[in-house]
């Protein structure tokens, strides 16, 4: 992963885990948006939104859009975002398209081939199928689940195409949904950008990563030489981190609050106290919590204690994290968490300020005025 051109850089605990760049560039929340299309139930946040304008992409388009972006994995069309670092300081989604259609397309198969938690020797494998050792499928594709292994046996057979249609994608999606508010979103980010640098400069650099994700951060045994924090609107209230430990550097795309979404999506209540409330509805969310509130806890504790499988532990963990109730720290030998207590607390007293708060005074129709 290659450093962000014309980011600023700031020292901030660069003792602990290098220099952090902020970058305003729109093109991460500009990939960051199709993943909130193409997954209305996860990104609940824009799912009206994405009702309303999935129709403008047409059949086809919609087709391959899910191919890339829909599901679990979405490693397929979120590969497009390790391009953003190579365009200039003001590049806008018109240059991202450009640069993902020039790419050479075994160049950019590698890029969606690679979840970030791809080994080395996969991704080896993956570039011999790819120079043309159609004989390495086979183990390229060992271990891996059914359907994701499909999906990158289709790249693998046909690079060119699969850029060809992520092109598409790209521009249907610019020219017929992203377009509208793509004055809106560079506003927000622009506003974001002085804010994270801000945090950046009052706070250890560890604590200015969390308190701009909600509750995400990076330890020191990682031995992160640049990390680089890009705002986005789409992303929001969740953010995507991507480390890679061979080159020491790290991308973490957050989300920041926005109202694009508010005139399809009215909520009376505080969207929070919505996000913290369904997170401590279920039972082992709120073990969960139980357990954190006595000390930190690796996945693979927390695994033995609940003795539920590891995807269902990782969705939890997740919708916790979402809410801001409990902490998420990278370290070198896996992800630890902690519990928020000032957060848990602040979603209990909402409830109850919002419970028993009086009610507001309804206005008298005209036919009951004297």
């Amino acid at each position: 992963m290659k450093l962000i051109k014309g980011a600023e850089q700031r020292a901030t605990g660069a003792q602990l885990i290098g220099d952090i760049r902020v970058d305003g560039s729109v093109c991460y929340d500009f990939v960051v948006s199709l993943r909130a299309l193409f997954n209305p139930r996860t990104y609940t946040r824009s799912r009206r939104w994405a009702a309303v304008q999935m129709p403008r992409l047409g059949e086809e388009v919609t087709a391959k859009g899910k191919f890339f972006f829909a599901g679990f994995d979405t490693a397929l069309g979120y590969g497009a975002i390790r391009l953003v670092p190579t365009l200039s300081e003001n590049a806008t989604p018109v240059d991202l398209i450009r640069a993902v259609a020039e790419v050479p397309a075994t160049d950019l198969a590698m890029h969606m081939l690679d979840t970030g938690e791809t080994s080395s020797e996969r991704l080896a494998l993956f570039r011999q199928v790819l120079e043309g050792d159609v004989s390495a499928t086979s183990r390229a594709l060992d271990g891996l689940p059914a359907g994701w292994a499909g999906r990158c046996r289709q790249v693998l057979r046909a690079p060119q195409a699969a850029q060809a249609d992520l092109v598409q994608v790209l521009q249907a999606h610019l020219t017929g949904v992203y377009g509208e508010h793509l004055t809106a979103i560079r506003a927000a980010v622009t506003s974001a950008t002085p804010v994270a640098l801000k945090t950046l400069e009052v706070l250890p650099g560890q604590e200015g990563i969390e308190r701009l994700t909600g509750g995400y951060t990076l330890a020191s045994d990682l031995g992160l030489r640049t990390v680089t924090l890009a705002p986005s609107v789409f992303i929001h209230p969740f953010m995507s981190a991507r480390i890679d430990e061979e080159r020491a550097e790290a991308l973490i795309v957050y989300g920041i609050p926005s109202e694009i979404f508010d005139g399809y999506d009215p909520v009376p209540l505080r969207g929070e106290l919505v996000n913290g409330l369904k997170a401590m509805s279920d039972p082992n969310r709120l073990t969960i919590l139980k357990l954190l509130a006595e000390r930190p806890m690796y996945t693979t504790e927390l695994l033995e204690q609940l003795r539920l499988a590891q995807t269902t532990i990782h969705h939890h963990l997740a919708q916790l994290r979402t809410a801001g109730l409990v902490r998420q720290e990278r370290h070198r030998g896996g992800m630890q968490y902690s519990i928020r207590n000032d957060q848990v607390l602040q979603v209990l007293h909402a409830l109850e300020d919002w419970i028993f708060s009086p009610a507001p005074a309804e206005t008298p129709s005209e036919e009951a005025l004297p």
